[in-house]
């Protein structure tokens, strides 16, 4: 008896011991475990062998961990019922007979955040066939208007919602269209709106190839509750263009106001269709003139070639020239939609004419910038001076430097000038030397320099003189006393 007191004590706490793991067990679960270690250690006869109490134990232990499974299963799903019962609680009334009287066009489906994310485990799906994700147009001519439609389906377990098709630049979505219970198609109604697994989508897209050549491509991303998020459709084209011309622009480069230049540019259909050709006259930049004429035109006055002849001068007005000729076709674009005039669109092209026209006396640059200094410092600047006018000589060229309102300026006795002829051109160099700013300047100064040249046109030039100086007068060294 003695021996067996210590075995019934062992045998009762290794079964408290597995009482209390099994509990601790269940209690990390969200459903509590029904306490059944009590009675089943109440059930053990009191002279049960350590053996069979401990094998008893185990056995109740085994028990009350399936018992807490099994509620906690039912817990679950529990839980989910009452997730979708809330969720057909917020659906819009309308007859429960119909499976999707759940989804107004402004409730997203499942697998659809309404903030606009993606649900991983959502199980709509948009597909296509394979390689139909991509519609090559192969040979185009600039300016036609490219139309395809996608063929799309929502191929998964569970309603599809697309939330937007974007396209990129030089592409646009005419119209989805969604396949109907009787076969046929409508417009999707809205974005947003569900579409019943295994129901056709068709997309129609237009990629435009106005002002376009070479390879051309655009994308469509059409963005749904599909686990993935994003299906991107793809167009593209080999684009031709309608018309080559040759040069592409003309540049003057640099002109007097009293020169007079002119210049010509070929237009020709890259094909040889003839057309006749027109330009706008009107709003021309004063002192330019354009004649466009068909080279070798037929009786109707259409050529395959044409040229295009600009005069620059007399009456230029001092300045950059810049000025596109648009030159139009009398050859319609098919597929083209009619402008707000009620046209339809017919082939263009476009020559760019561009110079700089200086008067009869030029400068360069047009101001005096001396940056940041510091009080001493030495600066210089140069402004080159130019003559167009034949009969005036740059001889007698001067320079002085005044305040920014003119008169006398307080640093301009800091400044001196030189006048360099330069070789074989009617044209000087005009220098600015700052020989130092006083220490006591801190901040910004501003002056005009003054070039004197004479000209009945221009008799003088006034640029003006900018800069800052940093820098503040030497501390006084401190003055020797009896240590």
């Amino acid at each position: 008896m003695l021996e067996s007191r210590p075995l019934r004590l062992r045998a009762s706490l290794l079964l408290a011991l597995v009482v209390t793991t099994a509990c601790s067990k269940t209690e990390q679960r969200t459903v509590p475990a029904p306490v059944q270690a009590q009675p089943a250690a109440q059930a053990t006869p009191p002279a049960a062998s350590p053996a069979e109490t401990a094998a008893q134990a185990a056995e109740a232990a085994q028990k009350a961990a399936a018992a807490a499974a099994a509620e906690a299963a039912q817990a679950t799903k529990a839980a989910a019922s009452a997730a979708v019962r809330a969720g057909q609680a917020q659906a819009p009334s309308g007859g429960a007979a119909d499976p999707h009287a759940a989804h107004a066009h402004d409730t997203p489906a499942p697998g659809v955040d309404i903030q606009g994310g993606v649900d991983p485990n959502s199980k709509a799906r948009l597909t296509c066939e394979f390689g139909t994700d991509t519609k090559n147009f192969g040979k185009a001519m600039q300016g036609d208007v490219l139309t395809h439609t996608f063929e799309l389906r929502s191929s998964g377990e569970e309603e599809l919602v697309i939330k937007q098709a974007k396209p990129t630049c030089g592409c646009t979505v005419a119209q989805i269209l969604v396949e109907q219970p009787d076969g046929s198609f409508a417009p999707y109604p809205a974005m947003g709106s569900p579409i019943p697994a295994g129901r056709k989508v068709r997309l129609a897209a237009t990629l435009h190839t106005q002002g376009k050549r070479g390879q051309v491509s655009s994308t469509i991303n059409v963005y749904s509750n599909d686990p993935r998020g994003q299906t991107p459709l793809s167009l593209t084209a080999d684009v031709d263009p309608f018309f080559l011309v040759a040069p592409l622009a003309l540049n003057f480069n640099t002109l007097s106001s009293r020169d007079t230049a002119t210049d010509r540019v070929t237009i020709s259909t890259t094909r040889g269709e003839r057309v006749r050709l027109t330009t706008s006259l009107d709003n021309l930049p004063a002192g330019m003139k354009l004649d466009l004429q068909p080279m070798e035109p037929d009786a109707e006055g259409k050529s395959s070639r044409w040229q295009l002849q600009a005069t620059l001068g007399p009456g230029l007005v001092e300045g950059q020239l810049a000025h596109s000729a648009s030159l139009k076709s009398d050859l319609p674009i098919p597929g083209a939609d009619k402008g707000h005039t009620g046209h339809v669109p017919t082939y263009e092209a476009a020559v760019t004419i561009m110079g700089r026209i200086t008067g009869a006396v030029s400068y360069n640059p047009g101001f005096v910038s001396l940056g940041l200094i510091r009080p001493g410092q030495v600066v210089a600047r140069s402004v080159r001076v130019t003559s167009h006018d034949p009969a005036f000589r740059l001889d007698d060229v001067r320079a002085t430097v005044e305040g920014r309102e003119g008169g006398t300026w307080e640093f301009g006795e800091r400044f001196s000038t030189l006048v360099r002829p330069v070789a074989g051109e009617n044209a000087v160099e005009v220098e600015v030397r700052l020989d130092g700013m006083p220490d006591t300047l801190n901040g910004s100064f501003n002056g005009t320099f003054v070039i004197h040249i004479g000209h009945p046109e221009k008799p003088e030039v006034r640029l003006p003189i900018t800069g800052v100086c940093r820098g503040t007068p030497q501390p006084a060294a401190p003055a020797s006393g009896p240590r």
